[in-house]
């Protein structure tokens, strides 16, 4: 006698064998307007999937019916946006359609488009770059934790004509470019790179680890102090630790005091500090008050 399974009994039961496709992709980009343009690719077929809908929140439904699958998103390794970057971000982690841990890239052209044409930056090319230090970490879960927290700034990786950098963005809207110095002091403090090279005055120089302190007190205005040492082989020279330096003070200089954004929890640096007054701050306040701060790099950083 032979024994039916029991997972196939609903099917003779029925009389439906049609399961339904499952498509994950790895790869989704958005163009924001009037209405919203979806395209993904999925790896389990190597095909891309485009449509359109009235609603971001009608994404997966709208792919689902293009493709004539049902979409799943958890799989997603890179998440493309031009128009809204930030709130496009924010809407799929609130839905849960978005892992926290997923790269997010800002688009200066229509994200879709660049996706056909294959002429994006992939999720490779950018975690290359967070390796090597060239640019800062910068995954939906710190996007939406800084336009929460802090000062309501927040910074993404972006495509600019090509070319890989950081965004600012404020309000909605992209509020400025870090420099190349900017964008490799922020990934020598964030600390999250697995090799960092630089070269100061025809030597390469490579860091073999740092420990980097922010501090945050109040005098006339909030004063910023970077101290720590940063090991390299070989060691460091007065060349080395002044190219360092600058580094360091590019960033502070171009995110906090141009920009007033806190991506390094320079507030709880100064509740750390015993600046408890900051605690009640808006964010519009905080804000302001990092506009008008100084910083300094307190060398040696050996």
């Amino acid at each position: 006698m032979k024994i039916i399974p029991l997972l196939l009994i609903p099917l003779l039961l029925t009389g439906c064998t049609d399961i339904r496709r499952r498509l994950s992709p790895d790869l989704l980009t958005v163009h924001t307007g009037k209405s919203f343009s979806f395209a993904a690719h999925t790896s389990q077929e190597d095909a891309l999937i485009a449509a359109e809908a009235a609603d971001p929140l009608l994404m997966t439904e709208a792919l689902g019916r293009a493709a004539g699958a049902e979409i799943s998103t958890g799989h997603l390794t890179m998440l493309a946006v031009s128009g809204d970057p930030c709130g496009v971000t924010e809407t799929y982690l609130q839905a849960q359609d978005l892992a926290p841990t997923c790269t997010v890239l800002a688009v200066d052209r229509n994200a879709c488009d660049a996706l056909r044409s294959g002429s994006l930056p992939t999720p490779a090319q950018i975690e290359a770059a967070v390796k090597t230090g060239m640019l800062p970490c910068r995954t939906a879960d710190t996007v939406i934790g800084d336009l929460w927290g802090g000062s309501g700034v927040t910074a993404l990786t972006a495509c600019r004509d090509g070319a890989l950098g950081i965004a600012l963005y404020a309000d909605g809207q992209c509020c400025g470019m870090l420099s190349e110095d900017a964008c490799r002091g922020l990934a020598l403090l964030s600390g999250q790179y697995e090799t960092f090279a630089f070269d100061a005055a025809g030597t390469v120089f490579r860091v073999l680890g740092a420990s980097l302190k922010i501090g945050v007190h109040m005098a006339d205005k909030l004063e910023i102090t970077v101290s720590g040492e940063i090991r390299t082989e070989p060691p460091l020279t007065d060349a080395a630790e002044t190219r360092l330096a600058k580094m360091l003070g590019e960033t502070f200089r171009e995110t906090v005091c141009i920009a007033g954004a806190d991506l390094l929890f320079l507030r709880e640096a100064a509740l750390r500090d015993g600046l408890a007054s900051v605690r009640s701050c808006s964010q519009s306040a905080w804000r302001d008050m990092l506009m008008k701060s100084e910083y300094r790099i307190a060398l040696p950083l050996r």
